[in-house]
């Protein structure tokens, strides 16, 4: 037997929310009622895995970031011998590549992180998610200092961070005054 008894909730809502409900049940040919229950449904569902808001709200910008920059997951190993190989046959280009790509990612990065301030913010939110051992970001206005480890543990794969980084931070119209790079670490300060 059907047990079709249903609770009955009054809920209030800002007008553009409203809308937004209203126009996606629209969009995808559900009641209001229906949309409202399976977010719900999805929302206690993620809470009883252990896992809240604000962890799911990282994960998103995670995926936004790494979508809109177009990466692909690479075994360290296999980076730190490409690298290797690349750098042997020339230093200069493969640094220059670096460099350019740092330059594009760092334009991404800006539409999530415009200022160096919210980038520290950012990298400490999402550094857990990011393929690094660790990355730290901080400072002041006149004298930031970034530190990142594990981005491959080589020395070819160090100086292709660091040439990254120079570019990186030169999108945010900073210039790096001193860098550190040994194998499996970089460290950059720049204002």
């Amino acid at each position: 037997m059907f047990n079709f008894n249903m609770a009955r909730l009054n809920i209030s809502l800002s007008n553009e929310l409203a809308r937004k409900i209203t126009d996606e049940s629209e969009k995808l040919g559900k009641t209001i009622s229906s949309l409202i229950t399976e977010a719900t449904s999805h929302y206690i569902d993620l809470k009883e895995q252990g896992l809240d808001m604000n962890e799911l709200n990282d994960f998103l910008m995670y995926f936004r970031i790494i979508t809109s920059t177009r990466s692909v997951p690479v075994p360290f190993r296999l980076f730190d011998d490409i690298l290797a190989i690349s750098m042997g046959d020339s230093k200069e280009d493969t640094g220059k590549l670096f460099y350019e790509t740092g330059l594009v990612v760092g334009s991404l990065i800006k539409n999530y992180a415009p200022d160096m301030e919210s980038l520290s913010r950012l990298s400490e939110k999402l550094k857990f998610r990011l393929p690094l051992d660790d990355i730290r970001i901080s400072g002041s206005p006149e004298n930031w200092e970034a530190t990142i480890s594990g981005a491959g543990y080589g020395q070819s794969s160090s100086r292709c961070l660091a040439e990254g980084l120079r570019g990186f931070v030169e999108s945010y119209g900073l210039e790096i005054k001193s860098l550190e790079v040994i194998p499996g670490f970089v460290k950059a300060k720049f204002r």
